[in-house]
């Protein structure tokens, strides 16, 4: 009778066990039906901190209200790798299951897969928002460039910034259109406040990766941060 109240009692576990981990797969697959608000709006302010790099505050650039989903990606060996705030939603599935929000404002993010990309594998961050959302400076600074954005034909915008704590570095938000008429070489910007532009409609260039993680089309900026030589 003992013998069978053990393996009785053990099985309970297991099951239970197995559950944990099959809730943990539902929670943190990519294509799952419900997806997690990568930020709670009533807790975040519009500047709120995303992640930090080299000594610099990275700041949404887009309203946290409007934000659709948060992905990191590697883009290349020159850029410098991000801190991200927050929980990585795609983590080992049965810890996350365990571990809380890390941050008030309850970021939720994805590491997203390489493709083959090189660099730092958080070396870019895209923001998903629906096109012709507003977007904002990350960081405060001084405008240092406005180029065409080699990943579009036509329209949208690389927007270079010297960050006021890190000279040495620039902070680049790219797919920016619509920009401000105001905005150019050697203009102030401050991080939450000054508005660039909007976010630019790349999905029929693009295929954008972050819809695999979002249950939107995956329109988005990217930020990535670069020290100069």
């Amino acid at each position: 009778m003992y013998r069978r109240r053990r393996i009785f009692a053990v099985s309970v576990v297991l099951l239970g066990i197995l559950a944990l981990v099959l809730a943990a797969f539902a929670q943190v697959v990519p294509g799952a039906k419900d997806r997690a608000l990568p930020i709670d709006p009533s807790n975040a302010g519009p500047d709120v901190m995303l992640a930090e790099v080299a000594g610099v505050n990275i700041s949404s650039p887009v309203r946290p209200e409007e934000l659709t989903g948060l992905g990191y990606h590697p883009e290349g060996e020159s850029l410098v790798e991000m801190s991200p705030r927050g929980k990585n939603l795609n983590g080992n599935p049965v810890f996350g299951l365990f571990a809380s929000d890390s941050t008030a404002e309850k970021i939720q993010y994805y590491l997203m897969d390489p493709a083959e990309r090189q660099g730092p594998r958080t070396g870019s961050l895209d923001v998903g928002a629906e096109a012709k959302t507003a977007v904002y400076a990350p960081v405060t600074g001084t405008v240092t460039a406005i180029r065409p954005d080699p990943a579009l034909q036509e329209g949208a915008k690389v927007v270079e910034i010297k960050p006021a704590d890190n000279p040495n570095l620039r902070i680049s938000v790219s797919l920016v259109q619509e920009m401000e008429g105001e905005i150019g070489p050697k203009s102030p910007v401050t991080a939450g406040i000054t508005r660039l532009g909007s976010v630019a409609d790349s999905t029929e260039v693009l295929k954008p990766q972050l819809a695999s993680y979002t249950a939107d089309a995956g329109n988005h900026v990217t930020v990535s941060a670069s020290k100069i030589n």
